[in-house]
């Protein structure tokens, strides 16, 4: 069971790792925040076992976790984002415990790991700004397109095929370039996203890109083994959105609970796929 979760459809996911960084980053307390659901936490945990090499016990848990963060750090090269959002993370821990004259050798683990990877991220953003950010982010989309025409993504359900190919995109060189790039580049960069993703999900349900259909239809999993774990994981990685702001993503990607008044009942690839990027890239 342990590595069931990237034997499925999960195993193409290039966005786990830095996901997964940016939660060990959190730790349990802001983990569990009010949008957070048993699954997330028993989907992380199940992550941890596959993706991070079992190592010596460690005591005090939390310094376990900085332990696997460093871990899953060096198995690959993480991305600005994941690097970004971890030292984000780390520094916000480090500050509340700080505030509350927590024990030193922890604290100052934080902090040192905190500083760690603040100085990783500027250094990557220092190299990504001397690189051509979007003939990059072109080749990037064109690869996820590629990946989603050729199956990798087929055993989530239409509009969850679209979430993760866009979240593939927002964690690796399509997202640095929108990031790091001009302000006024955005809109070029983008619109190749709008039109693919809603050609690809159109096509999904044998549709034309302004064809409604019941939402149902978009949110449908076809049956297939081990649904219930590539449910989960899905879920775990729309875990940051909420019903109100992100109703969309929320809904696509939390089919534990009923979806978000704002999820529109009867919509066409393109009105999905307009807002899914706008919550993901915009918001």
């Amino acid at each position: 069971m342990n590595g069931s979760l990237v034997e499925g459809p999960g195993r193409h996911l290039r966005a786990l790792r830095g996901r997964l960084m940016v939660d060990l980053a959190k730790g349990e307390e802001e983990a569990r925040d009010g949008r957070s659901h048993p699954q997330h936490q028993k989907v992380r945990e199940r992550l941890q076992k596959s993706l991070i090499a079992a190592g010596p016990a460690v005591a005090p848990p939390e310094m376990a976790a900085l332990h696997m963060l460093e871990s899953l750090s060096r198995q690959s090269s993480p991305g600005h984002l994941a690097l970004s959002l971890t030292a984000q993370a780390l520094a916000r821990r480090s500050q509340r415990l700080g505030e509350k004259g927590a024990a030193a050798p922890f604290a100052q683990a934080l902090e040192v790991t905190a500083g760690h990877y603040q100085h990783s991220a500027a250094r990557l953003e220092a190299q990504l700004r001397q690189s051509d950010l979007a003939i990059a982010a072109q080749r990037h989309v064109s690869e996820v397109m590629a990946r989603w025409k050729n199956g990798e993504f087929n055993g989530w359900s239409p509009a969850g095929r679209c979430y993760v190919a866009l979240e593939e995109l927002r964690w690796g060189a399509f997202g640095d370039a929108l990031r790091l790039g001009e302000p006024g580049d955005k809109t070029a960069l983008l619109q190749p996203v709008y039109d693919e993703t809603t050609l690809r999900l159109a096509h999904s349900v044998n549709a034309s890109p302004h064809t409604r259909h019941f939402y149902q239809q978009w949110l449908h999993t076809p049956p297939q083994p081990g649904l219930l774990e590539h449910k989960d994981m899905l879920c775990w990685l729309g875990a940051v959105h909420d019903g109100e702001r992100q109703p969309v993503s929320w809904s696509v990607t939390q089919t534990w609970q009923s979806v978000s008044l704002g999820m529109p009942r009867i919509c066409s690839a393109r009105r999905l796929v307009n807002a899914l990027v706008e919550e993901i890239f915009l918001l």
